[in-house]
């Protein structure tokens, strides 16, 4: 094919009986039928399911295709894409690969999950949050190393030491006749989002925390 043709001819919209549709023998992706099912279930069928003309073979959505067999729908709304079978196959993998490029703001993410009731239909979990949690603590936890604490006189704790301290004293523990490298502050918050919030809050003013659990 000419790369001045372009790969699909007509794209239409119609619902489709779901008996008339056939998977793609050649989709490599795996999903979660079930937990497809669960969000047809809660939010209903929602986009469509891109489909090739000549054969009624699904070339995106065979997972929420098989999801929708699975709740009983009789019909999905799909685009009718009149295209060959090598440009079927690119888009396929196209649609495959780009849904997986990218990634999340996680601290938006978890507000964002957060900030409802329940997590059913959304396709993530409590355990899967809490795992967020996790890992946002953990990323802060590395952004905010002890070598960006703000040293005695000025500067930073890695340029302020000497070659003969092997290790920081804990706050409060060095001798009175000794300066401290450094002091500590232990802050209590009352909850795991008040937490990341004054952890970010001490990073932006070059303060080194971490969280404890």
């Amino acid at each position: 094919m000419s790369a001045s043709m372009p790969a699909i001819v007509s794209q239409t919209y119609r619902m489709v009986p779901v008996a008339d549709l056939e998977p793609h023998p050649d989709n490599p992706h795996q999903g979660d039928v079930d937990v497809i099912a669960k969000s047809i279930e809660k939010n209903g069928f929602y986009g469509t399911i891109l489909v090739q003309k000549s054969r009624m073979r699904i070339i995106a959505g065979e997972h929420r295709w098989r999801g929708a067999k699975a709740k009983g729908l009789g019909q999905v709304p799909a685009l009718i894409l009149d295209v060959d079978d090598a440009a079927a196959l690119r888009i396929l993998l196209a649609d495959n690969r780009t849904a997986e490029i990218g990634g999340y703001d996680d601290q938006a993410l978890a507000e964002l999950l957060r900030s409802l009731d329940d997590l059913d239909g959304t396709g993530w979990t409590e355990q899967d949050l809490d795992d967020l949690a996790d890992a946002i603590a953990a990323d802060n936890a590395v952004a905010l190393s002890p070598d960006r604490a703000p040293a005695p006189g000025g500067g930073r704790a890695d340029q302020a030491g000497t070659d003969d301290e092997e290790e920081l004293p804990e706050p409060g523990d060095a001798e009175t006749h000794t300066r401290p490298v450094v002091w500590g502050v232990v802050v209590t918050c009352d909850s795991e989002a008040q937490q990341v919030q004054l952890l970010n809050q001490l990073a932006g003013q070059g303060w080194s925390a971490r969280a404890l659990m």
